[in-house]
């Protein structure tokens, strides 16, 4: 297994502290699902994002994780509610 960093765009870490203080259950989701992302970030349930090809989705319950992986390190850009992406 390769050695795979994370790092956060400024507004998708501001999502995820809301989120640990708001919503703790949905926080343990969330982390659930980065590991996952972590471990395997080719799996074929992530699907690709149609306006940003680099950027892959993945959907843990209600809420959805936009990524990209680039130079063993793994470029989390969004973590939102599914219910306001499609606003």
């Amino acid at each position: 297994m390769i050695n795979m960093e994370i790092e956060f765009k400024r507004s998708a870490l501001k999502q995820l502290k809301y989120y640990k203080k708001k919503n703790p259950i949905v926080y343990k989701l969330i982390r659930e699902q980065l590991g996952e992302i972590v471990e395997n970030p080719d799996d074929v349930r992530y699907k690709k994002v149609k306006r940003y090809p680099k950027y892959k989705r993945a959907r843990k319950g209600n809420y959805r994780i936009c990524f990209k992986v680039a130079d063993n390190c793994i470029y989390i850009g969004r973590i939102e509610d599914r219910s306001k992406a499609y606003k």
